[in-house]
């Protein structure tokens, strides 16, 4: 086994630094040797490299040759690299026990020093072999030696482990921008195609001459405004869907979230009546039709503003997004102030001038719905991530929802929370204000989905 250059590099390196040392005591020698070893696996990144000074640092800091077996495809030992002058021979270990070798194994003129993986069940990975019979003294500093090869190599590996997946992440998301986010700009192209060709069939039949009651196409002619009112609003519902799926597509896809490793906000001034909440009370009508829940406006605040919120709108969206999600599976039937017994969501928002100590206003945004307490020492723990309830364990659910809200309204300086007003469960989020008006915005500046 031929030497690499980085292998001579490496050896140059070791002699640079132990031209500064005293080598006249064991213990001393063994100690320098240890500081190297750890120096210089910081110094030389490279797996190669690192079982190069493996075997380097006993040849030249103890005067021991050394050679590295470590386990193959097929799990049998391989020599990887060595140290050793007298010519490479076939050597046969037993097997060493793991994950806590007590001794070294001694075999011919050798000893070998069991590499074990950290861990109870630790196997075997490697052994490294020492060219000569060691003495009592040196059998424990050898199987520390090893054991410390095991925890650098194990760091190594999880590093070029991790490089990996970052390298198919960031080639993923490339992927995934040439082949979903580019293809949905032309969908919303069809769409917008799509209202403008419906728009001209009604301009058409609405320009066609009376119908007379004898003509034998008078029925048709009379299904033809219906039928076109009825394409025109399935059209409207699917592009509005499309809309938001797009959205939080592109949102949560987006490219900067991956390079940074973090969700990176685009901040935008946006109307959140308009452009945030009323969107997704749509979205979700239907299904919380379907599950028998009243909506309403909380009769106790004013909406009438269209507020504005410096937000990023599409992860701001699915913070609202999760919790009309939450409404539709935890909403129950109870008792409310409107004489009745009924499945209720209310929303509603409010300014606060003083949301964030004196002289910092946010406001106050918040769906409520109807049903049981959630059990109070639950309360602290609502917002952490995988936490559910046991009083939701009958409910579908990761407990996932809530803690991206958290996540998401927190980057935006806010904060989460939860109240139990009887019979209404509250979660709230309160956003800081623009230092402006907060009826006022710019025009444009957070466009609508298209």
């Amino acid at each position: 086994m031929q030497p690499s250059p980085t292998h001579k590099h490496i050896r140059t390196r070791i002699l640079e630094k132990l031209a500064h040392g005293r080598r006249d005591d064991v213990a001393v020698a063994q100690s320098m040797a240890l500081n190297l070893f750890f120096e210089l696996s910081l110094e030389y990144e490279a797996l190669r490299d690192f079982k190069s000074l493996c075997v380097l640092v006993p040849d030249l800091c103890l005067g021991t040759p050394a050679s590295l077996y470590m386990r193959g495809p097929r799990g049998t030992l391989q020599l990887r690299r060595t140290t050793n002058t007298q010519g490479q021979k076939f050597i046969t270990f037993p097997e060493p026990s793991c994950p806590q070798p007590t001794s070294i194994i001694q075999h011919e003129d050798l000893s070998a020093a069991p590499i074990c993986e950290a861990g109870p069940e630790g196997r075997l990975i490697g052994v490294l072999c020492l060219h000569r019979q060691l003495l009592p003294a040196e059998e424990i500093f050898y199987l520390e030696y090893a054991r410390r090869i095991a925890q650098v190599m194990a760091i190594k590996q999880a590093a070029i482990s991790n490089r990996q997946r970052l390298t198919f992440i960031n080639n993923l998301v490339r992927d995934i921008g040439h082949n979903v986010i580019v293809p949905n700009m032309h969908f919303k192209l069809l769409f917008l195609q799509m209202e403008k060709q419906i728009a001209q069939l009604g301009s058409k039949v609405d320009a066609l001459a009376p119908i007379r009651s004898d003509a034998p196409d008078r029925d048709i002619r009379h299904e033809l405004p219906m039928l076109i009112k009825n394409l025109q609003a399935q059209q409207e519902g699917i592009s509005r869907r499309f809309q938001q799926s797009s959205l939080f597509l592109e949102s949560l896809l987006r490219r900067s979230h991956f390079e940074k490793g973090k969700y990176d906000l685009l901040l935008r001034p946006c109307k959140f009546k308009s452009q945030i909440f009323e969107p997704q009370i749509e979205r979700f009508r239907p299904l919380l039709r379907a599950q028998g829940i009243t909506i309403r406006v909380d009769p106790d605040v004013r909406i009438d503003e269209d507020i504005v919120l410096e937000a990023d709108l599409g992860l701001i969206s699915q913070v609202f997004a999760n919790l009309l999600a939450n409404a539709v599976k935890y909403t129950k039937a109870m008792p409310t102030g409107f004489g009745q017994i009924e499945k209720l969501l209310l929303y509603g928002w409010e300014f606060r001038p003083h949301a964030f100590g004196s002289g910092h206003p946010g406001f106050r945004l918040f769906v409520s719905t109807t049903g049981s307490e959630i059990p109070r020492e639950d309360w602290p723990k609502l917002f952490d991530a995988d936490f559910r309830s046991n009083a939701s364990a009958l409910v579908e659910g990761s407990g996932h929802g809530l803690y991206f809200v958290k996540q998401i309204v927190e980057l935006h300086r806010g904060r989460v929370g939860y109240t139990y007003d009887a019979p209404m469960n509250s979660f709230h989020i309160i956003l800081p204000s623009p230092q402006k008006n907060p009826a006022q915005t710019e025009t444009g500046s957070c466009p609508t989905p298209s």
